[in-house]
């Protein structure tokens, strides 16, 4: 047993300090654009709140702010690098959830024992492969499941995903929501709520994991008890009354996020939008590594006639939450975005599914032929496509793509703006940005950034007073100081 428990240990271990020099070193969080800037202080109050701009999104709104004041007060006066202290600070964070996130996948295979513990730890580490490969189509700038445009869309996105995903490999590695809640204690039910509570309050485009998990279990156990004739609604929700007050809760969020600013900033014809988002839904599960693609079938229809092309329950499960997961994703961008679904970071709920579909798949090919343990070295084709165009493997956490470098002298700059006026005695400037022509508001370095730099400066405590910036101007001449075009490579 503490052979075991050693070995779970080390797993961990090695999995934090490798994402930990990931977003160190290799491809770091860092704070760049307008919305970084206004999302590193704006604290909200953690409760879905009526016609806010955003209403529930209270997990992001919440944590990024605080884990950058962590970074602020902390690493701050430690380094004496405001940029390096909240890309450590951030960094650090992404590396704990996500080391939750790939132990529980270990966790969920050992516990259930789909696998012995050395086998779900190797499908662990290919768990964990897979996030990395996802969409590597070339040698540079490739996205990836946990990748993101910047840094406020790493929490709004990815790192709400990881979240309910955590979620749901801890409800399946007890058998589902009502065993969970029969064989936890007081302790654990009060952790799982607040962290369900966090989830469904996260990202719409994120909570579907959680909410697909739940209603797709509720609805089998519907059809299961009307084909045996059993029904009885009374007796169905006395069954399931958690997992119904759960699905009710999740609802209830979409109401709200309904009369949000944001939500009401959007006129689109959702009939007009569906077709082209059903497209780029479906074009989703395509548009990523080729290599990762084969793997998927290979091992998809290996399983299918292992099992004489018959489908179990359990297969049944996966086939409802990849779809309803994807049906929810293609509804939802047409209502704001149809491109939204192609997105790593929302494409990543579908993905989290089906990788842990084909690998449970995977684990029954390997019970019946230990051969088949050499399938995922299909992956290995991967490496043919570095030789296309290499050079930066990964897109960058800041919407210019830029190297972090690039990012911390421009942070450098407005700091310096800042600080000089202050030293001067002065109460008011004139903001000098970077200019960019992608649109009229300047993005991502807006014009309304100057009144969020201040303010994020002056609550993180970098400066001693608050500046007022009375106007903001965009000066190609910094461009050419950063090195920085003045297109976005997202135009």
């Amino acid at each position: 047993m503490l052979k075991k428990y050693w070995k779970i240990c080390l797993f961990t271990l090695f999995i934090f300090l490798g994402l930990l020099f990931f977003f160190n070193f290799i491809n770091p969080l860092t704070v760049y654009d307008a919305d970084d800037w206004l999302y590193i202080y704006s604290l909200r109050k953690p409760i879905p709140i009526l016609h806010d701009w955003n209403p529930t999104r209270v997990f992001p709104e919440v944590v990024m702010p605080l884990i950058s004041y962590f970074g602020a007060y902390v690493f701050y006066p430690i380094t004496n690098n405001y940029f390096r202290s909240l890309s450590i600070a951030h960094g650090l964070f992404a590396s704990i959830l996500l080391t939750i996130y790939f132990v529980q996948f270990v966790v969920l295979f050992y516990k259930r024992n789909f696998a012995t513990l050395n086998r779900s730890i190797a499908y662990g580490f290919l768990f964990i492969l897979l996030h990395f490969i996802s969409h590597i189509i070339m040698g540079s700038n490739n996205f990836y499941m946990l990748g993101s445009i910047n840094l406020t869309s790493f929490y709004f996105y990815t790192l709400s995903a990881i979240l309910n995903a955590i979620l749901v490999m801890h409800f399946m590695s007890y058998g589902g929501v009502k065993e969970w809640f029969k064989n936890s204690n007081l302790f654990h039910k009060l952790i799982v709520f607040i962290g369900f509570y966090f989830a469904i309050n996260s990202n719409l485009f994120s909570s579907v994991i959680l909410a697909t998990y739940i209603g797709a279990n509720l609805l089998l156990t519907l059809i299961n008890k009307i084909k045996n004739k059993t029904f009885n609604l009374i007796s169905y929700c006395g069954e399931n009354w958690l997992e119904l007050i759960l699905i009710i809760c999740w609802f209830g969020v979409n109401v709200i996020e309904t009369t949000g600013g944001r939500a009401c900033s959007i006129h689109k014809n959702i009939l007009l939008t569906v077709p082209l988002s059903l497209m780029m839904g479906l074009l989703s599960l395509i548009a990523k590594n080729v290599f990762v693609t084969i793997l998927d079938i290979v091992v998809f229809s290996s399983w299918y006639k292992l099992k004489n092309k018959k489908l179990n329950a359990t297969s049944i499960r996966f086939i409802l939450y990849i779809t309803f997961t994807l049906v929810y994703e293609i509804l939802l961008s047409s209502a704001s975005d149809p491109t939204y679904v192609l997105r790593s970071e929302v494409s990543m709920c579908t993905f989290f599914y089906l990788f842990m579909g084909m690998i449970a798949c995977l684990n029954e090919l390997i019970k019946a032929d230990n051969k088949k343990t050499k399938l995922p070295l299909i992956l290995v084709g991967t490496i043919l496509c570095l030789f296309n165009n290499p050079g930066n493997l990964y897109q960058r956490y800041n919407y210019s793509n830029i190297p972090v470098d690039k990012c911390e002298k421009v942070m450098d700059d407005l700091i310096k703006q800042i600080k000089t006026a202050q030293e001067n005695g002065e109460k008011e400037i004139v903001l000098v940005i970077p200019k960019f022509e992608e649109d009229d508001d300047n993005w991502p370095l807006s014009y309304f950034i100057g009144d969020r730099v201040a303010k994020a400066l002056y609550k993180h405590n970098v400066v001693d007073s608050y500046i007022t910036i009375k106007d903001v101007k965009a000066s190609k001449e910094k461009n050419d100081e950063f090195g920085i075009d003045t297109i976005s490579w997202l135009k």
